[in-house]
């Protein structure tokens, strides 16, 4: 068995699906409590603030997004944050478990300004559709063929005149290790084994993205500028801000 991504994200879905967003102990299901969820969505509200604030201070201060997509939104925690900035807002993820909680999520805060679309390629976006394009801690967990083509149809996604703002690894320092031996079959079973977890536990990728191979495709929609925000999660990353020409 060759390490399949989507698989291990529906099962963090169906077994731990707010762990699988933010992966701190306190958010595991057998963890949850009323104060570790108040914590994990105000945190969705805290960083949205920071995102519009970046944009009003870099990019426009007069955004006020109408349509807005969150690419791998999970259950809803920066896709609610958004939806009371926004007329309408979509949520995108591969997991299907996902999605349901955030449904049910949805329906408990009352909040009707909400699309969900289970998507392996973003295929379903169209064009020029979305005022924001939003993406944080996403891509990372996606090979970056595959990372390449989704961002290829996000910005196609984004509306002449549009924002973006996308969040990329560029520097881990196990990656080319783990890029070669995801590839062995079994070979998650195996770490599993040697980490003492079950044999089939979900495995979290973890991918660097080449940021110049993304400036180009910023650059060919006409981007002259952009607002880059470096970040440190264990792993090296940046927030890209832009605007589609």
């Amino acid at each position: 068995m060759f390490e399949n991504s989507d698989r291990d994200w529906e099962t963090y879905g169906a077994e731990n699906p707010y762990f699988g967003v933010i992966s701190n102990e306190k958010f595991l299901s057998e963890n949850l409590n009323e104060a570790s969820r108040l914590d994990f969505w105000r945190s969705g509200q805290d960083d949205i603030e920071v995102v519009f604030q970046n944009i009003r201070e870099h990019i426009d201060p007069d955004f006020q997004p109408v349509h807005a997509l969150d690419f791998g939104c999970g259950v809803g925690r920066l896709l609610f944050a958004l939806s009371s900035r926004c007329e309408r807002v979509t949520g995108v993820d591969v997991s299907r478990s996902m999605l349901a909680e955030a449904t049910r999520e949805a329906a408990k805060k009352g909040i009707d300004n909400v699309t969900l679309i289970e998507s392996r390629d973003c295929g379903e976006l169209g064009e020029n559709t979305f005022c924001l394009v939003h993406s944080y801690i996403v891509f990372q967990h996606i090979p970056e063929d595959r990372g390449y083509a989704i961002l290829d149809k996000l910005l196609a996604s984004l509306r002449s005149g549009g924002i973006g703002v996308l969040h990329f690894t560029f520097s881990n320092s196990r990656f080319r290790y783990w890029k070669l031996i995801r590839r062995i079959p079994f070979n998650k079973q195996l770490r599993n084994l040697m980490q003492g977890k079950p044999l089939n536990a979900p495995h979290m990728q973890m991918n660097e993205y080449e940021l110049g191979i993304i400036m180009k495709k910023l650059w060919t929609l006409g981007v002259k500028n952009c607002h880059v925000v470096l970040t440190d999660h264990g792993v090296l990353g940046a927030i890209v801000y832009f605007r589609k020409a």
